[in-house]
């Protein structure tokens, strides 16, 4: 078994621990008992509930070589009360997803001059380019207008992830920052888990955790969420309450690169990305 492999069952392991301990007996149609010191379910709980023998399931959790049919990750993801985006993370992590290997990568790839043009053709509407690590590999000058301050920042930190943990200015600047942190960092958590041995995730998670003492919790929480649209308000201190819809779409010729699209979602919008638009 290769290092890869063997940190893929490790973060399989792990996430699945993490959703046992945070289940209650009573959650699961069982009763405590006076005894209880283990966080959550026990492993021979789960393990019961799954129709798999303990020693099976201890195994998973401790990453060791065995093989999970896709029944019983149904039944572990049921008995677990995955959500959709959990399940497909274990489904991926145990190999029974989308098992393309995905070499590790020194710093960012290479982005067509394509993808740029497309990028700076979407103007006056902010949009940007993203890498499997949330590194922002270009962006238009409307995108750049909502931060203030994008091109000034070293190229290691245009990153989605330090902008909102590691980046003091994020957490005022957007009108619900505490839910689309979390929503953020837990679809950055499934692809830094799809990923394991590529040192930028690591680079980047001991960057903001040195920038933000509440990350490391947040990350050991093994969260993970798949794209969901939904709408961005800014508070901007200049352009005001902007707007958008947002839009995410996979590069055909890379799956790892994401062209995200900002568009607005109200007339007051529209007029302040057309002032920016035209240098105002």
């Amino acid at each position: 078994m290769n290092d890869r492999e063997t940190q893929r069952r490790t973060a399989l392991g792990t996430f699945l621990r993490s959703r046992r301990e945070r289940l209650t007996p009573g959650e699961v149609g069982l009763t405590s008992g006076p005894r209880r010191r283990t966080p959550g379910l026990r492993r021979e709980e789960v393990a019961l509930l799954s129709g798999v023998s303990v020693s099976w399931y201890s195994w998973l959790e401790q990453g060791r070589p065995i093989t999970a049919s896709t029944q019983v990750l149904d039944a572990l993801a049921t008995t677990l009360r995955l959500t959709g985006a959990e399940r497909r993370h274990v489904f991926d992590l145990a190999g029974e997803g989308d098992a393309t290997p995905h070499p590790a990568a020194d710093g960012c790839p290479a982005v067509g001059d394509h993808l740029r043009a497309t990028v700076a053709a979407l103007s006056p509407n902010p949009a940007f380019l993203l890498d499997r690590h949330w590194d922002i590999l270009a962006h238009n000058e409307s995108e750049a207008a909502l931060y203030d301050g994008l091109d000034q920042l070293p190229v290691q930190r245009r990153n989605m992830i330090w902008l909102y943990f590691g980046w003091p200015p994020m957490r005022s600047l957007l009108k619900n920052w505490e839910a689309e942190s979390w929503a953020v960092l837990a679809q950055f958590r499934a692809s830094a888990d799809r990923h394991p041995g590529d040192p930028r995730f690591a680079e980047l998670v001991a960057d903001v955790s040195a920038a933000d003492p509440g990350f490391p919790a947040r990350w050991e929480r093994h969260d993970v969420a798949g794209f969901n649209p939904a709408l961005k308000r800014f508070d901007h201190p200049r352009l005001g309450l902007l707007t958008f819809r947002q839009a995410k779409l996979i590069a055909a010729e890379d799956p790892d690169l994401h062209l995200v699209a900002r568009h607005p979602a109200d007339p007051a919008t529209r007029r302040a990305v057309a002032e920016v638009a035209a240098g105002s």
